[in-house]
């Protein structure tokens, strides 16, 4: 029997040791940023800017170190540039109403784009129609291995295009489970679907602006130079789709299957895979009229957000078509509403602020008079931050690696022409979405990682493979049609 009082200290021995750690990455990094932004002589800077520019590092550091958790960061930046920029000298006696221009971003028309995203996701997936859709699609493409990735990666890049990569690898776990206890133990080809999902899921947020966080967060510092829902589609669809058909094929050339017909005909009667029982369960049966609500909203919000420079109605106020249908219908309820990622949207929120501050104070200028000789050329200046991106996103959220990457990049490619600034915030953007070289780089591959069939080899090879290729065909693509 074990001692209660053994298993309370321990706990406590826990908690301390983490906010002792936490404590020290937070002092560590503050330090740190106010070395970098006050000690040397910045003769040229202003003092607002520098103190935009300790923001900047500061956020960084916590951001990189993970001292606090990545939305905290973003809540704190937004209370910085406040306190330390809404108040000219930090005068706190005048009636100044500079501060409220940095709470802006938070009626950014992203946000409301984002959360129709996350409540689409949500009426699919209460709906069952995500698992609906799935199913026809694997049952119609047929039991051949190479027709069964084909499936699965379609699949998950066409729903992650519209719901979050996360919950698209979770529910696409719940069709592999069944398909993969129908493949033999020695078949390497539990590999290639394992690792199609996963591609899918990640490249597959990079086609649209909702798919994924850093794509939001590079429209909102575009301004007016932002493209349309549609337009967003031209630049990045074309290279998402054939990223991920080569990768399907390389995937076939190193996990070949061994079995030349794979069944999954278990699949009829699975709806719901129990994380605690291992065991797949049914769940109450939704009635249809709710999933045909769910398929009209779905389509009359997504064909008006593709036809939007034909009708020209705000991408904003057509999110709000599913926002109200499904809560009007009680497809959406308050349940639903909380568990909506609200930490995700408060990152995307801290990034437009930075942003915001970063092109208040000046600092994007003096970042662009102070460009590194060696960058003298947009492409390499691209090129080198294309692949820092990559880089840096598979030891952090990507989310966080673009909202410190877009502000500097923006600013220092500014230098070159207004054009530029579109086409380096979406490469920088898209580029964020290669960073998967490790079980933990993103949510997909850790929940795919945890099935037990993948080794960290496995991810690591892949990543290296996007992670070099893939900026590379984003910037030559982009610079052919920009």
């Amino acid at each position: 029997m074990i001692d209660s009082r053994s298993e309370v200290k321990e706990f406590f021995e826990k908690v301390q040791f983490s906010l002792t750690s936490s404590l020290v990455k937070f002092i560590f990094s503050l330090v740190l940023s106010l070395f970098l932004a006050f000690f040397p002589d910045y003769s040229d800077l202003s003092g607002q800017a520098q103190m935009m520019l300790f923001i900047l590092i500061f956020g960084a550091m916590l951001w990189i170190s993970e001292a606090i958790p990545a939305f905290a960061v973003s809540l704190l930046i937004i209370g910085l540039e406040i306190l330390l920029l809404g108040y000219y000298d930090t005068s706190f006696s005048t009636n100044s109403k500079e501060w409220e221009s940095y709470l802006a971003p938070w009626s950014s028309p992203l946000v409301f784009l984002f959360l129709a995203g996350f409540i689409l996701a949500a009426a699919a997936s209460k709906t069952k129609l995500d698992l609906w859709i799935a199913k026809k699609v694997l049952f119609y493409v047929g039991n051949k291995p190479e027709n069964i990735i084909t499936g699965l990666m379609g699949i998950t890049f066409g729903l992650s295009m519209f719901v979050s990569n996360t919950a698209t690898t979770a529910m696409m776990l719940t069709i592999l489970i069944p398909i993969l206890k129908n493949i033999n133990e020695d078949n390497p080809y539990q590999k290639a679907i394992l690792l199609g999902v996963v591609v899918a899921a990640n490249i597959g947020g990079m086609s649209t602006i909702i798919g994924t966080p850093p794509n939001a967060i590079a429209v909102g510092m575009m301004g007016d130079s932002a493209p349309s829902f549609i337009g967003w589609m031209f630049f990045a669809m074309p290279p998402a789709i054939a990223i991920t058909v080569g990768l399907r094929y390389l995937l076939l050339k190193m996990y070949p299957s061994n079995q030349e017909l794979i069944s999954f005909k278990a699949l009829r009667n699975i709806d719901h895979f129990d994380d605690s029982t291992t065991n797949f369960v049914k769940r109450p049966t939704v009635p249809s009229w709710k999933k045909t609500v769910v398929i009209i909203g779905f389509g009359i919000t997504i064909l008006l957000w593709l036809t939007g420079p034909i009708h020209n109605i705000p991408t904003t106020v057509i999110s709000f078509i599913p926002i109200v249908l499904f809560t009007l219908f009680g497809i959406i309820n308050s349940d639903d509403i909380r568990a909506i990622r609200w930490d995700v949207i408060i990152l995307i929120i801290g990034g437009l602020t930075l942003g915001l501050g970063v092109t208040k104070t000046g600092l994007d200028i003096w970042f662009a008079t102070h460009l590194p000789q060696g960058l003298n050329s947009i492409f390499i200046l691209l090129i080198v931050f294309a692949y820092l991106v990559v880089f840096i996103s598979n030891f952090m959220s990507n989310t966080a690696a673009s909202n410190i990457m877009l502000p500097i990049v923006i600013a220092l490619v500014s230098v070159f022409s207004a054009d530029s600034v579109s086409l380096a915030a979406i490469a920088i953007a898209l580029s964020a979405s290669f960073a998967m070289a490790l079980p933990v780089s993103t949510p997909p591959n850790a929940i795919v990682y945890s099935s037990g069939k993948l080794q960290s080899k496995d991810f690591l090879f892949i990543g290296i493979v996007i992670g070099l290729f893939g900026p590379i065909i984003v910037l030559t693509w982009l610079f052919l049609v920009i």
